[in-house]
């Protein structure tokens, strides 16, 4: 089983995904941490909501809170 982590961002008026941005990088024990992974989600399959206090970890994206939504993913493939 192979995972594929992404973040998907959706519009903020009309809840629609408007992009998928694969995530490269995946320290899946500095993402449970910042993201304070509950014990029930060891994994973080669950999506996570980004937010000004973890932009951080995704340098490459230009987020826009105001127009849009950001969150974690996680599907097998």
């Amino acid at each position: 089983m192979e995972l594929l982590r992404q973040v998907d961002i959706f519009d903020n008026q009309t809840d629609s995904l408007v992009q998928e941005v694969p995530i490269d990088s995946f320290d899946l024990e500095t993402f449970k941490e910042r993201f304070e992974a509950k014990s029930e989600d060891p994994y973080m399959y669950n999506p996570y909501e980004i937010t000004s206090l973890t932009m951080d970890l995704f340098p490459k994206i230009k987020f826009d809170f105001e127009k849009y939504s950001y969150f974690i993913a996680c599907y097998q493939v």
